[in-house]
């Protein structure tokens, strides 16, 4: 019945897949986005009926969850390639040449997996009441990362994990689920090293009771952008059809997405493009002149602040820090006076295990 996605529906909490990410076909995204759908009503039937829903009884906030994975094979195709730099203007070089671009990029080709998770049996996350509120990417492996050593290489793998415990918010619940890119080890084939990992949170929009204990932060408090009379470092835009684009990759067909009538059903003032979209066209503009990079691992931020509506154009704005021995680059993409996505990103000291 459930064809290659049976295993998800298994009461394991592992599924093992067989096919790679972004050949997910559209008539299992549409059937994975109907199962979505049905879950976040059901849930919410719950709450009206009987006050529960995925929280179990009225009151309660569960924090643990069960330890839910995917793993997939996973090797770059051309077609993944070429997808991104129609998605985002980028060249072949420029994902080549830039660790940023790069991390934009194998997250997008390993992002359906996240999506898959989500499908998982006993997954609590329900999509009709969450937002993306930030994501991490990091560049472990540079050396093992080259496009054409990623378009090559056999028993590459994707893992992708919702994390526990969640964290209570004053909001909701905060989930993480991440996902992690391993390659075969050059000195033992046996061996898989992880390459690239990236970490998506959502906030799980629900009552928190008066009682509940919200988690502490230990995240730095973001870079504070002064926007009225500052520079703009360059500009960037977002057409109309540029959602699907990045969908074609991705995997990501939301409605929210795709169609300016089903974003102002979910209260939305229009279509809205992918955050991590938006950010790669911006971080795009501002590397595009940079010098050559080094070899070290690098770190990527991006946090969420406001939707952006399709179509326009945003301003990017770029602070440089010095932290010890890191230099970081600090960004904000804005429309107006508005920060709509912003981040830092910055290479890892270090030593690195060689495979």
């Amino acid at each position: 019945m459930f064809g290659r996605l049976g295993p998800l529906f298994q009461n394991d909490e592992h599924a093992s897949l067989h096919f790679h990410p972004t050949l997910l076909s559209m008539t299992e995204i549409i059937f994975s986005m109907i199962l979505l759908i049905l879950k976040s009503v059901l849930n919410g039937l719950m709450v009206l009926i009987g006050g529960t829903g995925s929280q179990g009884r009225p009151g309660s906030i569960k924090t643990e969850v069960p330890k839910l994975s995917v793993s997939m094979p996973f090797r770059l195709t051309k077609q993944d390639i070429e997808q991104y730099m129609i998605a985002t203007g980028s060249s072949r070089d420029a994902i080549e040449k830039h660790k940023v671009i790069k991390a934009l990029f194998l997250s997008a080709a390993t992002e359906p997996c996240m999506l898959l998770v989500m499908v998982k049996q006993g997954c609590p996350i329900q999509p009709l009441g969450s937002v993306n509120v930030r994501n991490s990417f990091e560049i472990l492996r540079p050396d093992l990362c080259s496009l054409d050593f990623l378009e090559e290489v056999e028993g590459g793998m994707v893992f992708s994990t919702l994390e526990s415990p969640a964290r209570i918010m004053k909001r909701g619940l905060e989930y993480d689920l991440s996902i992690e890119f391993r390659v075969p080890s050059k000195s033992d084939p046996n061996i898989l090293v992880p390459v690239f990992r990236q970490i998506h949170t959502l906030l799980q929009f629900t009552k928190i009771p008066a009682s509940a204990k919200l988690a502490e932060i230990t995240r730095e408090p973001e870079f504070q952008f002064q926007l009225m009379g500052k520079p703009r470092a360059g500009q960037t835009a977002v057409g109309y059809s540029d959602p699907t684009k990045w969908a074609r990759l991705c995997k990501d067909y939301n409605p929210i997405h795709i169609s300016g009538i089903a974003a102002k059903l979910y209260g939305l003032p229009g279509k809205i493009a992918h955050g991590n979209h938006v950010a790669a066209l911006a971080l795009k503009e501002i590397l595009n002149a940079s010098e050559k990079e080094s070899g070290a691992p690098l770190r990527l931020e991006v946090s969420f602040k406001r939707p952006v509506t399709v179509p326009g154009k945003l301003d990017i704005l770029v602070e440089f820090k010095q932290k010890q021995d890191s230099s970081i680059t600090h960004y904000a993409i804005a429309r107006g006076e508005k920060v709509c996505v912003q981040g830092k990103f910055w290479e890892i000291s270090g030593p690195i295990q060689k495979s």
